[in-house]
């Protein structure tokens, strides 16, 4: 099912470029492929809530102003959030393959699609098909596609990555003493990459040993993460999001206030539980990860 979905998805981008592309047919001049055109598609899971917002706002401010002679657009990849935002506010999000329909439309030649994801996992995967699907286009000429397009890679994808994170994470929220402990709670996935979040663990730990990664949905899960804490003794507990905005899941699954909440657990187990709802995005050292991965891509060896 899953192919299925992945190639109706790439044949709805090839749909979008062909409608957009025989409006253009209407101009008899085609623009000299030497007047360049760049363009940075940023692309984020989304967020309906204002401080999850925030943390997307932050990060593309960074890029804008890391490269301010290129225009930043962005994306989303919940459909479910770009409804919401579309019903309540009135305000129109593209899904990444309408929005590269519409720069492919409006003459960019030159494309970077900025992902940032943490974890190289189904979303990731979800958003390298279609990235694909617009160089198989191009490969038949600009009016298709564009001249290059390329694809960043995800927050965590490299052992450097990992030391990075780990230490920006240890930087933001320093221990104060050998009672306390730090819980930075991900998505988690089914994905075989959710591995990505143990091996944060390893690297956290190689600098501070009472900093924990939990997830919601994957591994390591509350369970593990309550035994190790108890084992530490550790009587105080930060817990912060580990994703890019605090949105809705750091709003409930991880502080709010229902009985299966993380905070709401750790209550119930005797821990004092201070909840941190800052997303990465708004972490200045991951915005300089993000803009490294930007870099790379770019192949601007600019650091």
């Amino acid at each position: 099912m899953r192919r299925i979905y992945l190639s109706s998805f790439v044949l709805f981008a090839a749909a979008v470029v062909i409608l957009l592309a025989s409006a253009a047919s209407a101009f008899p001049v085609d623009e000299p492929v030497a007047n360049a055109k760049k363009g940075i598609l940023l692309v984020a899971f989304g967020s309906s809530m204002p401080q999850g917002e925030e943390a997307i706002n932050a990060v593309t401010e960074a890029v804008k102003a890391a490269y301010p002679g290129t225009e930043v657009r962005v994306s989303y990849t919940s459909r479910i959030i770009m409804r919401k935002i579309a019903r309540e506010s009135n305000k129109i999000i593209d899904e990444p393959a309408v929005a590269l329909a519409k720069m492919a439309y409006e003459g960019f030649t030159d494309v970077v699609v900025l992902s940032t994801h943490i974890i190289p996992g189904a979303e990731y995967d979800d958003l390298k098909s279609v990235v694909d699907g617009f160089r198989v286009m191009s490969e038949h000429g600009p009016k298709a596609g564009f001249r290059n397009i390329a694809l960043s890679r995800p927050l965590l994808s490299n052992s450097q990555d990992f030391e990075r994170m780990a230490q920006a994470i240890v930087d933001t929220y320093p221990q104060k003493d050998k009672n306390s402990a730090v819980i930075f709670v991900g998505h988690g996935t089914h994905h075989f990459a959710d591995a990505a979040y143990s091996a944060l663990q390893m690297a956290l730990w190689r600098k501070s040993p009472n900093f924990y990664i939990g997830t919601i949905e994957g591994m390591p899960s509350y369970d593990d993460v309550l035994a190790r804490i108890k084992s530490s003794g550790a009587k105080n507990v930060t817990i912060a999001p580990a994703m890019l905005v605090a949105g809705d899941h750091a709003n409930n699954d991880i502080a709010g206030d229902e009985d299966d909440s993380w905070k709401s657990m750790l209550v119930k187990e005797g821990y004092k539980v201070t909840p941190v709802l800052t997303g990465l995005g708004q972490n200045k050292a991951v915005q300089n990860l993000i803009l490294d991965k930007l870099r790379e891509s770019l192949g601007d060896d600019k650091q």
